[in-house]
């Protein structure tokens, strides 16, 4: 009797611990004859496993670190993963091909039209067209002119960040405008005129000759899409983008500097430079070097973002040097080419984020990645990336995201791999500036797609790029003849190949159906 005694005390204690170990482990939770569950809910693979863990490694700037970081930290906790975010700020692209070639690729890294192309070709990248349905928020938010520009071959490497909106017009002081008894600009004529009187006629009221009728940054060249360079509405006017941009006219890729409205719109340039009515270090320029000189009264007229001229800081700074300031956007100028505010290249992103193929290998790390990307362009992870953490940095109002404290979240916008609903985020930041945005963005502008074309193998882009712009260069400081325009579009054509470029730009657009 004993020994059966003991034997049942074994049976229990090896039962009570098969049971227990059930619960905390698995759950192993019964159902009732309805097929509902009873007891102790499941965990998932992945929580009982415990974090998972992704490396990340992108371009980016002002990055506090992961430890200050409690955005990484904040999505960290909502989707159990252990992502190291790692930002290389300085020499990203040198760093990511030092990772690859020591066979230590990052699981998710940010990628260039270019490097999309090559490691494409390498084999190093993941095709996540198959995996497109895991991620409904990314197919819902993101729309096809934003999915294209992470395509090659039409399957999808990359998931490219949301368009950003038009912000750049032609600004005009308007108190220097009214002392002149001036108009503000519509036409290429009239911003000629204008820009005149504002050098010779003394608008600032100091009795010397010390102001210019514009300034800027550059003429545009082939690797500064959307950059504003000084006459991006001129060019417009005469009906091509600025130098350097792929259009399509006639239903086939062209390249803006060799079209016959380009030396009309380099001429109208020769003319206002050789005439004195322009900022004689425009092609010098760096930085928001032409935002100084207009803020001191040196220049009546500039190219620049809606963003540097209208925040309470900018306002400031040049109401100092003169209270009686009053900058105005002006509207599209109108020419022989139409009336356009410049050039917007629709397939620009602010960044392409590709998945090392290596992580098929693991499934667990790649259904967290997909997950990741997917949180990130909707919903509270989305609100998260944008604009920190609810109840510390914004609130939720009527269902829009009000910012009330924007102090600590200036690095957030690494965190923004699907980028963001433009006008909704300036919404919610620059309230008092929605007047200026709705402007900029409302303005007609010609659509380019120079983002999409890869460049052909086999071509140097510097050595071409290098040729145009001292080329063009000449031409508007009365260096060159114009005269010789049409040899210098055939060299570009022979000794640089240029219509290997525009053949790409055919091969790739036409699959994506901007060519018929």
């Amino acid at each position: 009797m004993r020994g059966d005694f003991q034997m049942q005390r074994k049976l229990a204690v090896v039962l009570s611990t098969m049971l227990i170990g059930c619960v905390v482990v698995t759950g192993c939770s019964s159902k009732s004859e309805s097929g509902q569950e009873m007891g102790t809910k499941a965990p998932s693979t992945t929580a009982a496993a415990g974090p998972v863990k992704i490396n990340l490694f992108i371009g980016g700037s002002n990055y506090p670190g992961m430890a200050d970081d409690f955005i990484l930290s904040k999505l960290n906790k909502d989707l159990n993963m252990d992502l190291q975010f790692n930002v290389g700020a300085t020499d990203y692209d040198q760093q990511l091909n030092v990772k690859i070639a020591g066979g230590s690729t990052p699981d998710i890294f940010s990628v260039s039209k270019v490097q999309l192309a090559n490691y494409v070709k390498q084999g190093i990248l993941l095709d996540l067209t198959p995996y497109m349905d895991k991620m409904p928020n990314i197919k819902a938010k993101l729309k096809d002119v934003d999915l294209n520009k992470g395509k090659v071959d039409g399957k999808q490497y990359a998931i490219a960040k949301r368009a950003y909106l038009p912000m750049s017009s032609y600004w005009v002081r308007q108190d220097w405008l009214d002392k002149l008894g001036l108009q503000s600009p519509k036409t290429l004529d009239e911003l000629k005129a204008v820009a005149k009187a504002f050098t010779e006629r003394d608008p600032d009221g100091n009795g010397k000759k010390d102001t210019y009728g514009i300034t800027g940054i550059g003429i545009g060249t082939p690797d500064a899409v959307n950059t504003p360079s000084t006459f991006d509405p001129v060019f417009s006017a005469f009906g091509v983008a600025s130098p350097g941009q792929f259009m399509i006219k006639d239903n086939k890729v062209v390249y803006s500097t060799t079209q016959p409205e380009m030396k009309q719109a380099l001429s109208y340039i020769k003319d206002m430079i050789s005439e004195g009515l322009v900022d004689p270090e425009f092609m010098t320029n760096k930085g928001l070097k032409h935002q100084e000189k207009a803020f001191k009264g040196q220049a009546g007229i500039l190219y620049i973002n809606w963003g540097e001229m209208t925040k309470d800081d900018y306002i400031t700074q040049y109401k100092a040097v003169n209270p009686a300031a009053n900058w105005v956007q002006m509207d599209a100028l109108s020419g022989p080419g139409g009336k356009y505010q410049g050039y917007f290249d629709i397939s620009a992103t602010g960044g392409r984020f590709a998945v090392s193929k290596g992580v098929a290998k693991d499934p667990a790390k790649l259904n967290k990645i997909l997950e990741y990307f997917n949180y990130i362009a909707d919903g509270p992870g989305y609100l998260t990336t944008m604009y920190g953490i609810e109840g510390t940095h914004y609130k939720m109002e009527n269902n829009i995201p009000v910012v009330t404290d924007s102090s600590k979240t200036g690095f957030a916008f690494n965190h923004q791999l699907t980028g963001r609903d433009e006008k909704n985020y300036l919404k919610a930041k620059f309230m008092k500036q929605l007047p200026f945005i709705d402007f900029a963005e409302k303005q007609p502008r010609i659509e380019t797609y120079t983002e999409l074309i890869p460049n052909p193998e086999g071509v140097s882009i510097s050595d071409k790029n290098r040729f145009e712009s001292e080329e063009i260069t000449k031409f508007i400081f009365g260096k060159s003849p114009l005269d010789s325009f049409d040899a210098f579009t055939k060299t570009l054509e022979t000794n640089y190949q240029l219509s290997k470029y525009v053949e790409q730009g055919n091969l790739v657009l036409k699959p994506l159906g901007y060519i018929k």
